[in-house]
Formats: structure tokens, sequence, C-alpha cells
């Protein structure tokens, strides 16, 4: 099978030089890498994600996936819908594939869900950087504001009879599966709801001011 630049492949290293990298496909399919395009040392075995690429002539594999995905933005912008594929967990976060094309960054203070390695999900292009890379979110940037989680706040509180056992050591996980926000966005709202005289808070939790 033939593939072209720019495709994405799990790929198995099978033989090194101090230039030179052999990797194969799970077709046995050969493909070369230059030891200058791995991201991190490798051994013999190990599986890799690699980006096709040419030089003008030879198609090669690299590893440095955001230099050779991503060196022409043109058709994304901050603000799109994109199709994301997890090919990774990093510190920061989880690298995906963007649309099949591109690579971007979900960074873990940005995922109130659980993600893992193959996971596809629907997301958003935070901001594209001037190095090219990409900061990605699960939802739509802006898409509540802290009017629209206080509206949730107290649907909730009316659901649960007029309490929510809910304080600073919950967790943003539940947090986000009852509103649908970050801690910091949830935190706002209730400070505003609080002012109002709507609610009460305790250490126990949030109460609806009767």
């Amino acid at each position: 099978m033939t593939h072209k630049p720019g495709t994405f492949l799990n790929l198995f290293v099978v033989q090194m030089n101090s230039h030179e990298i052999i990797l194969e496909d799970a077709d046995k399919n050969e493909y070369f890498m230059p030891s200058s395009e791995q991201s991190h040392k490798l051994s013999v075995g190990a599986e890799v994600m690699a980006i096709l690429y040419t030089d003008g002539s030879d198609l090669w594999a690299s590893m440095r996936l955001e230099k050779h995905a991503n060196h022409d933005m043109s058709g994304y912008k901050q603000n799109d819908e994109v199709d994301l594929y997890v090919i990774k967990e990093t510190p920061l976060g989880y690298k995906c594939i963007i649309d099949g094309a591109k690579i971007g960054m979900l960074y873990k203070n940005e995922i109130f869900q659980k993600l893992q390695t193959g996971a596809q999900v629907t997301g958003y292009i935070a901001k594209i950087r001037e190095d090219h890379k990409i900061d990605l979110l699960l939802r739509a940037p802006g898409h509540h504001n802290t009017g629209d989680i206080g509206e949730k706040i107290m649907a909730e509180l009316k659901k649960a009879g007029g309490f929510l056992a809910i304080n600073d050591k919950t967790s943003p996980e539940k947090i986000y599966e009852l509103f649908g926000a970050s801690k910091k966005k949830y935190k706002m709202a209730l400070g505003g709801l609080y002012k109002k005289r709507l609610i009460s808070v305790s250490d126990e939790g949030i109460s609806l001011v009767k």
C-alpha cells in the first residue's frame, strides 16, 4: 500500500544505525526515518506514532508530528469545530490528531471527562500559536457564561430538594458532570448567586435560600 505525505501511521522499529531507523507497519511494509526525526531515543521493537513526509523525491517517516503536519495552517482558525483522535497522554494533557490531518493538544486543566488513547471526540480549536502548535478544547469556547451556569446551579438545587453536597473539595470532574463548566467558572457563578442571596454556602454544601 502506498501512503501519501501527511499520513499518520503506527510503526514498529525493526533496525537502527547512527543515521537511519527502519520501521515496519502491521503489514510488514517498510519505512525509513532519519535519526534526527526521533522525538525521543528508540530501541528495536518500540512502537511509535509517525507521520510520512517527503523531501521532494523520497518518502520518509518522522516522529516530529507537529513539524510536518502543522506547517500549513490554511483552512483552520480559532473556534473551529474539529474531529479529534487521541493518540498519546503527556504530562501536559492529550495529544490528538485533528481531522486526520493536524496535531493539537488538549490540556489537562481543560478536560472534565475521562479520556484514553484511541478515543474519538468532537473538539474545538482554542488557539493556533505562532510556532504552529494548536491548543484544543472539548467544548466550544465561551459556550457557557456565568449566567448560564447560575441557572443550571439553581435548576440542579431545585431538582435535589434544595441542597447539594458540593464544596471546595468537590472534584472538577464532578462539577463538570453536574453543571457543564470548569470549577473556576462554577465558583464565579456561585459567587453571583450568593451575592443575590439566592443560595447559602457551608462546609457541607450549597442550599437554596427559602
